[in-house]
């Protein structure tokens, strides 16, 4: 857990050092765990997802540009199953949990203290017109790593039970992190957070439909956004927010027609990873998940990725309403990301999705598993099925 711990404080420092060593250290705590993996189905599609991406490079026109690219796809995807396995107490996901956030908020406060100065000559705590990073970091990458801290906090303070004092601490240490975000001026990052904390008190009260509509919701415009379908007076709304208008969502609308024509040149495998990026004439990627798997993976591989985030939702969302909450709360978060950011190799997000995972299929307290009945769900110490008594109790 000490090994795994150390590559989530290190997930919150975006990105080279972790995809440098973080697959070496995940299978290092796999051998360290003494257990034989048993791969379920979110497990089984990272395995082959990592595996088509690797595998990339027997296809690819630039095996020099696919080969780093795709090693960081199977990165990410082994991170996800080494700590779905490794996880099988609720310290060791407080461990891991708990280290993400203190990495957050080291970056957060650097990112204060590196606008500081400047903030206090306007007289202000926050100018979200000027954007503001941390050098050899990219701003967007450091934003939605702290939008993922805000799903942590929200996770921790799920898996604190029975000491209502420590529900306090996540929250309490989310308030920088999100300073730190809004200090980044990413639109996609402050969104998904904003987003997140409606989703939270929605799925509170509404869990399972909740959960559905921001399913719906989110495979719905994963699907259009790329291909043009969406309403154009929302992109412009999105294009003026924070008062640094472009007219094209800062070239998103003439990359993505691009990205699909690409795509369009092999459409079942994909270019290879990494080969659109250092290919094309913007240089840059293209700044939508569904584009970006598309490119780099085909149509094969970008299946193979989504139907792992699915797998791994619906895993925890079927098992408990706090599973429900989480799952939604993630999407929610995550959402922005996906439809506008370039960040689909994150050991951020794969980390964090396999918290919530691990914490949905964790008792509800230490003498759960033997007290609880068969099929009774709960968050925290809430019974979502009433404990039957009586003649009904069959």
């Amino acid at each position: 857990m000490l090994v795994l711990a150390l590559v989530a404080f290190m997930a919150a420092r975006p990105p080279w050092w972790s995809f440098n060593y973080a697959a070496p250290l995940a299978l290092l705590a796999l051998a360290l765990s003494g257990r034989v993996p048993r791969p379920r189905l979110p497990d089984v599609l990272a395995i082959a997802t990592g595996a088509w991406a690797l595998a990339a490079a027997l296809w690819t026109d630039h095996p020099e540009l696919t080969i780093p690219a795709g090693y960081r796809y199977a990165t990410v995807c082994l991170l996800f199953v080494v700590c779905r396995h490794v996880v099988r107490r609720r310290r060791d996901l407080l461990l891991l949990g708990s280290t993400y956030l203190a990495g957050c908020v080291v970056v957060a406060l650097e990112l204060v203290v590196s606008a500081g100065s400047e903030l206090r000559q306007q007289g202000e705590l926050l100018d979200v017109a000027t954007r503001y990073g941390i050098e050899g970091r990219e701003i967007n990458a450091t934003a939605y790593t702290l939008a993922v801290g805000v799903v942590v906090a929200i996770l921790l303070t799920a898996a604190v039970h029975r000491r209502p004092i420590l529900r306090v601490a996540p929250p309490l240490l989310a308030l920088p992190v999100v300073w730190g975000m809004l200090l980044t001026g990413s639109r996609g990052a402050a969104i998904g957070a904003l987003l997140g904390v409606v989703v939270l008190g929605l799925a509170w009260l509404f869990p399972r439909a909740t959960v559905i509509g921001v399913g719906a919701i989110a495979g719905l415009l994963i699907v259009i956004v790329p291909f043009g379908f969406a309403p154009h007076r929302v992109a412009l709304w999105l294009d003026e927010l924070y008062g640094r208008p472009t007219g094209d969502i800062s070239g998103r609308l003439e990359l993505w027609p691009y990205a699909l024509s690409t795509w369009s040149e092999a459409p079942l495998t994909g270019s290879g990873p990494g080969v659109f990026i250092g290919t094309n004439p913007f240089q840059i990627g293209p700044h939508n998940l569904l584009l970006i798997l598309g490119n780099d993976l085909g149509l094969v591989g970008a299946v193979l990725y989504l139907g792992v985030l699915l797998a791994a939702c619906w895993t925890a969302a079927r098992v408990s309403r706090q599973g429900l909450v989480l799952t939604s709360v993630f999407t929610a978060v995550l959402l922005p990301i996906w439809l506008s950011g370039q960040w689909e190799a994150a050991l951020a997000m794969w980390l964090a999705l396999a918290l919530v995972t691990a914490l949905s299929e964790l008792p509800a307290s230490p003498r759960a598993a033997h007290r609880a009945l068969p099929g009774e769900l709960s968050w925290g110490k809430r019974p979502i099925l009433p404990q039957l008594s009586g003649p009904n109790a069959q």
